[in-house]
């Protein structure tokens, strides 16, 4: 199926006879996997997470393994939805999106277990070794999946969120913490039982995230 046009070749890999399923796969792999392995290191890079180094070329390869997963799956489903199958720069810059988005919720993932597992006093460390917007965009991340598993606790769950980040990503001590003007009626078991119980519940929504 060698320099087949891009719409055929897309209709072959989403076409459940073997046939002509396997030599657009072939094709496919031919013509992109390079592209995707660039765009998956590209954005493994721009996290500049020293941990991270010292494994990069694993943790590429595990993620260009899970976009082809993804893109092969239930007769090539995400292909299919693609619709502007006769552009190529168009498909180009809908994989790259493709790619970023995977290999950034591996990476999430990744720093997220870290963070759960760590010590506090870890993880002021594991913040500073990632680049600064991606520091943001794990936070926003971690926020998320605190909201989510402390939906059942409404009453205090902002509250609880500040307490955590606080204690663990800004290296608040429990006294720095009740000086705060709207912590001030807390007491020292407060923080230790609400960052444990964070700790849990953010636990507990990664297994989740996992398993989805």
């Amino acid at each position: 199926m060698k320099d087949v046009p891009l719409q055929e070749l897309l209709e072959s890999c989403c076409d459940a006879q073997a046939a002509r399923w396997e030599a657009g796969w072939s094709e496919f792999i031919r013509r992109y996997k390079r592209f995707i392995y660039q765009m998956v290191a590209r954005t493994c890079v721009s996290w500049n997470a020293a941990r991270l180094h010292k494994q990069l070329s694993e943790t590429i390869d595990d993620i260009v393994s899970d976009v082809f997963i993804l893109l092969c799956e239930n007769h090539g489903r995400v292909l299919h939805g693609f619709r502007a199958k006769d552009d190529e720069r168009l498909f180009l810059a809908w994989l790259a999106t493709v790619c970023r988005r995977k290999t950034s919720r591996h990476i999430l993932r990744h720093f997220s277990s870290k963070m759960v597992d760590a010590e506090a006093g870890e993880i002021p460390g594991i913040v500073s070794s990632i680049d600064v917007e991606r520091r943001w965009e794990l936070y926003e991340h971690l926020v998320g999946l605190c909201r989510s598993s402390a939906a059942k606790n409404k009453l205090f769950m902002e509250r609880d969120i500040l307490i955590f980040f606080l204690y663990t990503w800004a290296d608040f001590s429990t006294d720095m913490i009740q000086l705060l003007p709207c912590l001030d009626h807390i007491g020292h078991r407060v923080v230790d039982n609400t960052v444990n119980r964070m700790r849990n519940s953010l636990n507990r929504s990664m297994m989740k995230e996992v398993e989805r």
